[in-house]
């Protein structure tokens, strides 16, 4: 009998130290220094709105007007930031956009209610950080589309052109999502052009005149 109520002793003491080492796992274990805010569904929804993209006349309206509410963020690196870049512009490359003294600058931007523009030499090369400001929950982040070299005017002269189509460079040829939709269905796309099967016909074999003596 004494042995049995030393086994359940010895048996209630090693779960309630099993307990005890999973909660202090759970208290001590470590959380990732950022956490995105927006879900894939909703990120997806902001790059398709196209609310947070600015064309470079309607930034040099807001640079040159002296609109309140407006930082610019130049996210090339220092050296192309001092050849040249929107006035008031502030340079964070953006592989540095994680650093507390950075995040902490977004924090006071958007709790000064005021809007970021992000830009670099071309739109493709800001889409990511924007984006990744968006799944941080920065609301009050926009881009610029086409970038420094259209705003600065060295790669499109947008004065004297009526269309900027670059700046739809990313823009898909198909719908891919009607197509892939289509295919889950089950829907297969109908062909306007007739098509006539060519049956190849065999050529005969010419006989070879055979040499007489």
């Amino acid at each position: 009998m004494k042995d049995t109520n030393t086994k359940t002793n010895r048996l209630g003491i090693a779960v309630l130290l099993f307990v005890c080492v999973i909660i202090v796992g759970f208290i001590t274990i470590s959380r990732p220094d950022h956490t995105f805010g927006l879900s894939l569904e909703q990120t997806l929804e902001q790059v398709l709105s196209f609310e947070d993209e600015i064309s470079p006349d309607d930034a040099m309206e807001i640079v040159f007007g002296e609109t309140a509410g407006y930082q610019f963020v130049d996210i090339r690196n220092p050296f192309e930031f001092v050849k040249g870049s929107v006035e008031g512009a502030k340079n964070i490359p953006y592989q540095n956009f994680l650093n507390e003294e950075n995040l902490d600058f977004f924090d006071q931007m958007m709790k000064d209610s005021i809007t970021v523009v992000v830009f670099g030499w071309n739109q493709t090369e800001a889409n990511g950080p924007w984006m990744m400001l968006k799944q941080l929950g920065y609301t009050n982040v926009k881009i610029m589309m086409g970038g420094f070299g259209y705003y600065s005017g060295e790669t499109f002269d947008m004065f004297y052109e009526s269309d900027i189509p670059q700046f739809f460079v990313e823009e898909a040829k198909y719908n891919y999502v009607e197509i892939m939709e289509n295919l889950g269905q089950g829907v297969v796309a109908e062909t306007t052009d007739d098509f006539e099967m060519v049956i190849p016909k065999r050529k005969k074999k010419e006989a070879v005149v055979e040499g007489g003596c």
